[in-house]
C-alpha cells in the first residue's frame, strides 16, 4: 500500500478509525526501524507482524471508505483466473480451463471485482479436486463403491472437525482487527474524557497553583499539548503485550 492511500484515508476516516490507522502506521514505522537497527529473528517477526497489521487495516479501512480502490492484498491471493489455474496444474491438480473458469463463474472460488481469487481459497478448491479424483478412481478401476463413499465421509469428517476447531479457536481468540479497534476505542474514549476533566477542572488547578484564573485557556492548552504528546508515545509503541485468559479460570 502507497503512502497517498493512507493520506486519503486519514483524511476521510472517522476520529476512532483514524486513531487505529496512526497506531498500526507507526507501529510498522517503529517496528521497521527496530529491524534495520538490530536484524534478527526476533525484530524480523515483530516487522513482519506490524507489516501484516497495517496491510490488513489499510485494506479494510480502504473498502469502507473507498471501496472501488480497494487492491487485492500481495501474497494473499493470485491475480486473476488463469494464475490460478498455472498453479494447480503446477501443483499436479487435473483440472481444465474450461471447468475451473465455471467453477469461478459458479462462485467457488470466489472471484473478486479487480479478478484476482484468494490463494487459500483455489488451495482449498485444489483439495477438493483430490477427494473427487481418489473416488472416481476407486469407481472406475471396479473397486466397491462403498470404499470410495468411504473416502469422501473421512474428508467431510475432517472438514467438520477443521471447522469445529476453527469455531472454538475464533471464540477464545481475539482476531487482530477487532484487537486494533478495541484499542483505539479505549484511547479514543480515554483522550475524550481526560479533555474534559482537564477542562471542567482547570480552575482548581489554576487554584492550587496559586495562579491566575484568567489564564484558564492556556492552562488547557497546556494540558492539551502534554495529552498530545503522550498519545503519540503510545502510538508509536512497538508492541502492546498482553494475557487473555478464559472466563472460569481455564
Amino acid at each position: 500500500m502507497v503512502m497517498d492511500v493512507f493520506a486519503q484515508l486519514i483524511e476521510a476516516a472517522t476520529a476512532q478509525d483514524k486513531l487505529e490507522l496512526q497506531l498500526v502506521h507507526n507501529g510498522r514505522v517503529e517496528a521497521m526501524r527496530a529491524y534495520r537497527k538490530s536484524a534478527g529473528k526476533e525484530t524480523k517477526a515483530n516487522w513482519d507482524a506490524a507489516r501484516l497489521a497495517y496491510d490488513e487495516a489499510i485494506e479494510r479501512f480502504t473498502l469502507r471508505y473507498f471501496p472501488e480502490q480497494a487492491p487485492a492484498p500481495e501474497g494473499e491471493r493470485f491475480a486473476n483466473r488463469k494464475q490460478a489455474l498455472n498453479w494447480l496444474q503446477a501443483q499436479k491438480y487435473k483440472v481444465s480451463q474450461g471447468k475451473f473458469y465455471q467453477d469461478c463463474a459458479a462462485g467457488f472460488p470466489v472471484m473478486h471485482r479487480d479478478g484476482s481469487i484468494s490463494r487459500y481459497q483455489v488451495m482449498q478448491y485444489g483439495q477438493q479436486l483430490d477427494v473427487e479424483t481418489r473416488g472416481t478412481a476407486l469407481l472406475s478401476g471396479g473397486q466397491d463403491a462403498d470404499e470410495a463413499r468411504k473416502i469422501k465421509a473421512d474428508a467431510d469428517i475432517k472438514e467438520m472437525q477443521a471447522a469445529k476447531m476453527r469455531k472454538e479457536e475464533d471464540a477464545e481468540w481475539l482476531h487482530a482487527d477487532a484487537a486494533w479497534a478495541a484499542i483505539a476505542g479505549l484511547l479514543g474514549v480515554l483522550k475524550d474524557s481526560l479533555r474534559h476533566h482537564f477542562h471542567a477542572g482547570q480552575g482548581e488547578l489554576i487554584h492550587l497553583a496559586g495562579g491566575d484564573p484568567a489564564r484558564g485557556p492556556e492552562v488547557y492548552e497546556s494540558c492539551e499539548e502534554i495529552m498530545a504528546r503522550a498519545f503519540n508515545e503510545v502510538a508509536r509503541m512497538e508492541k502492546i503485550e498482553g494475557v487473555f485468559a478464559k472466563e472460569g479460570g481455564e
